[in-house]
């Protein structure tokens, strides 16, 4: 029976989402946010700094020097032959790699909510309510892949068990005959969990911001809405990956157009040049092995044409630092369009399979929660 009132809800609550795999064309949209942007471009640079950190304490625990090790890697460390032979340096490699991926799970589930909220038509959510909704709600987002990589060690333990099994003599052959096809069931089984496991990483956190479901129900979820709406997800996601390439090669164009507009500026008016050189080649100043030096932020394939820069020192310092604030903006839309692309395309598999609006259902709690409040304003049941 439906709740008195909750009809006015239902007659009340708009938003633009038809569950249908043309609503990831809104990802975009919904990614082009500042305060969204803002929250990934900070967890960006947190995971950024941890991953520095555990690799160049890796280069410290091979023996490395690290004063020449940062005067060629400076903030983007390659982990080098040496690094790869040593077991200490490989388990900070994994821990700092561990901990990075687990900083982008936690901004991702703080903007999922931030997005969920957005699209239910709730302007006024903010970044500290997002925080507080990932305190409570944090351990299902990493528990969640780690129980999925534990499924993955068992079967190949079973694996490996039953080639154990093979080297007995006259019986192994004929008892894995025997087990060929449950073995073949099991590679099966183990091939769509590693599926599943890559993109638990992106709608782990989605589920949680909007079903607030614990452990068990982001477990459930993850492989039920993938085996069940695999057309659907897969569609959302090519509209979805198809109109974001263009919102960030036009939000690309515009940094690039602001950066060279000030540069003509400058030079035109002060006689200073080489500003937006040093920009745009910041990255490479701050990554040389990654990328080739003095290449673009804005298009990672060329190089800027290098004059005689003004800008040295201290100064030309800050500047590269901010051509790497632009270029992290960049990768913030980015991240932040994907995660609001994961959303909205959970929302409709989720819809396509259960017929459950999950933005009702959240308005309806709310509702709730009112209802309990109004009548009972001092929480006395």
């Amino acid at each position: 029976m439906q709740e008195q009132g909750s009809e006015n809800i239902v007659r009340n609550y708009v938003h633009k989402l038809q569950f249908q795999g043309r609503d990831a064309l809104l990802s975009a949209r919904y990614g082009f946010n500042a305060r969204n942007m803002w929250v990934f471009w900070k967890g960006i640079v947190q995971a950024w700094l941890v991953w520095i950190f555990f690799v160049y304490a890796g280069f410290l625990a091979a023996g490395d020097s690290l004063v020449d090790r940062f005067s060629a890697a400076v903030l983007f460390p390659i982990p080098d032959s040496l690094f790869l032979a040593n077991v200490p340096s490989i388990i900070l490699l994994t821990i700092g790699t561990i901990l990075a991926i687990f900083i982008f799970m936690l901004t991702s589930l703080k903007v999922s909510k931030l997005t969920f909220e957005q699209i239910r038509g709730d302007q006024f959510y903010s970044e500290s309510d997002a925080v507080r909704f990932c305190r409570g709600n944090w351990k299902s987002v990493v528990v969640t892949p780690g129980i999925i990589i534990l499924g993955l060690v068992l079967g190949v333990v079973a694996l490996l068990l039953i080639g154990l099994v093979t080297k007995i003599p006259s019986i192994g052959p004929v008892i894995a005959g025997l087990l060929a096809l449950p073995v073949w069931v099991l590679g099966l089984f183990m091939v769509l969990t590693f599926v599943i496991l890559i993109l638990s990483y992106f709608l782990v956190p989605v589920i949680t911001a909007t079903t607030k479901g614990d452990t068990f129900e982001c477990l459930f979820e993850v492989f039920s809405v993938i085996t069940s709406q695999p057309v659907s997800i897969f569609k959302s996601w090519f509209l979805g990956t198809f109109i974001r390439v263009i919102a960030l090669l036009v939000f690309s164009i515009f940094a690039w157009s602001s950066v060279s507009i000030v540069s003509s500026v400058l030079y035109r008016t002060s006689g200073i040049e080489g500003f937006g050189d040093s920009m745009e080649s910041g990255f490479s100043k701050i990554a040389p092995e990654v990328v080739p030096f003095y290449s673009s932020i804005f298009n990672p394939l060329s190089s800027t044409e290098r004059t005689g820069s003004s800008f040295g020192g201290f100064a030309g310092l800050i500047l590269s630092l901010s051509g790497v604030a632009v270029l992290i903006f960049l990768w913030a839309f980015w991240l932040s369009s994907s995660t609001a692309q994961w959303t909205i395309t959970y929302l409709g598999a989720r819809y396509k399979r259960d017929k459950e609006d999950l933005l009702l259902r959240a308005e309806l709690e709310e509702y709730r929660e009112f209802r309990k409040v109004y009548k009972n304003p001092q929480g006395d049941k």
